[in-house]
């Protein structure tokens, strides 16, 4: 088998899926359309090919190569469901108010709502419409542990773990310490958060976070208006022209199908990556479109001489890393008064830190609940597993209809926590060489280049070395959780 030939097609199918992603993300189509460039590439996924991929993994581009055939021949054999599932997501509403809610926007809905007993109600009812497709979301969950098996491997999770070069049960481990060393910190501060709003703990849902963590009353800090100019300053002061990167391109157009979140589609790196942009205003508005900047920032700046393994495939924990790094700005004092123009944020800031505590809690908690998911013959039982796991993480009920929505395929979640890790160590490299105001240094920005134009090419844990660290050292991570204001 050609292995040029191979990689070659292999970037085709890609960028083709990419663009198809980032159209019906967009807006600019309704229907998700996977199922024919499946077919067109059948070729990748063809048994013979997955096979022949699985035999060698002895240098990294051929293990990560062997990661997209197999993951790929899943997906492509999931690929009609798969479609099934996202066009539905994508059409299903929720009756609110007299009208048809789409199901993707009942978050900010919710999030929006100052009235208590609506927000629980619009919550239920998104959960009511979340639970229609559960069925079809065990179905491809069950498929999926057969296929792994069919590849050889022990189970799903075996499969996700080598390929992916993957310790689940270590990263589990450091996950658990972590809830473990954060609890009355995050206690507290959630106690504080709530109890000002005259909320009781007793009864709190997650509809009343998303409505406290909105932050409603710092929205001036946050103008829907100063969104793009403030990313676009950002860049500049790490020598970046963001309005005059020939291969990055900017869609803020308002569509009313477009996601209501940021995202980046890098169609083909580094030659054409979209950030995708629906202006809201506030701070996690602000948080989205720095959080996907720094991915598309990433991609625009990957070498394109680089094996297309390490410039559209790898350990993702890398380019999630990059985008907590420009996300945690909006938890920078100094970032916050320098592009904002913002000095008393201190009530901000202290809910800045509480959400980012809530994050890594409930990641933490989803992995170890998606361990026993996977490993899980039936996947129904689990649905209150689901909500047990996450709200005593959280200290919160947590609606169960969400047990097999709120699961990303091969262990998406193992990655972020894996890219808080990353982040912390990057920004104290870079806090160290250039100071807090890392992001108005030129010497900084090239620092980051460097780092960019490698792409993937390394695992979270090499990068860590190349850092100046010894590996993903997870107590950094904690030192910064667990310190004093």
């Amino acid at each position: 088998m050609d292995l040029t030939a191979y990689v070659s097609e292999a970037e085709q199918f890609v960028s083709c899926l990419t663009a198809e992603f980032y159209r019906h993300g967009a807006g600019l189509k309704e229907d998700l359309e996977f199922s024919g460039i499946y077919e067109k590439h059948a070729g990748l996924f063809a048994p013979d090919s997955v096979a022949w991929l699985l035999t060698d993994r002895s240098l990294p581009e051929r293990r990560i190569l062997a990661e997209f055939a197999a993951f790929g021949w899943v997906d492509s054999e999931l690929r009609e469901i798969t479609d099934r599932i996202g066009t539905e997501e994508a059409r299903a509403t929720v009756e609110w108010d007299r009208q048809s809610l789409p199901w993707r926007q009942a978050g900010i809905a919710i999030a929006d709502e100052p009235d208590r007993a609506r927000r629980h109600e619009l919550e239920r009812r998104t959960a009511d419409v979340t639970a229609q497709l559960n069925p079809q979301r065990s179905e491809r969950l069950g498929r999926s542990h057969r296929l792994a098996i069919g590849l050889g491997f022990a189970d799903y999770i075996a499969m996700c773990e080598q390929l992916g070069q993957l310790d689940l049960a270590a990263l589990n481990r450091d996950m658990q310490m972590l809830l473990r060393k954060t609890g009355k910190r995050y206690q507290a501060a959630l106690a504080q958060r709530f109890g000002a709003a005259e909320i009781p703990l007793s009864d709190a849902t997650t509809a009343d976070w998303a409505y406290l963590r909105r932050g409603h009353e710092f929205d001036a800090i946050f103008p829907k208006e100063r969104l793009v100019p403030a990313l676009t300053q950002t860049m500049a002061g790490l020598g970046v022209d963001l309005e005059n990167q020939p291969n990055l391109k900017l869609d803020v157009e308002e569509r009313p199908l477009k996601s209501p979140r940021a995202f980046c589609a890098p169609v083909h790196v580094p030659g054409e990556v979209w950030l995708v942009i629906r202006p809201r205003g506030g701070h996690d508005d602000y948080n989205s479109i720095l959080h996907e900047a720094g991915h598309a920032e990433h991609f625009a700046h990957t070498r394109a001489d680089a094996h297309f393994a390490f410039r559209y495939l790898g350990d993702n924990s890398i380019t999630e890393g990059y985008a907590f790094l420009f996300a945690n700005l909006t938890r920078n004092r100094d970032w916050l008064r320098d592009v904002l123009g913002s000095g008393e944020v201190e009530g901000y800031l202290a809910l800045a830190d509480l959400a980012e505590l809530y994050m890594l809690r409930r990641y933490a908690a989803k992995l170890a609940y998606e361990m026993e998911l996977q490993r899980a013959l039936d996947p129904a039982p689990l649905s209150q597993r689901y909500a047990q796991a996450l709200g005593d993480a959280l200290r919160l009920r947590v609606p169960p209809e969400n047990f097999l929505f709120d699961v990303d395929d091969a262990f998406y979640c193992a990655r972020y926590l894996r890219a808080w890790v990353v982040e912390v160590q990057l920004r104290t490299r870079l806090e160290r060489e250039f100071g807090r105001r890392w992001y108005a240094s030129a010497q900084a920005g090239e620092y980051l280049r460097s780092l960019w134009s490698l792409g993937q090419q390394f695992a979270a844990e090499e990068m860590a070395l190349r850092l100046g660290y010894e590996g993903l050292e997870v107590d950094a991570l904690l030192s910064e959780l667990t310190a004093e204001s």
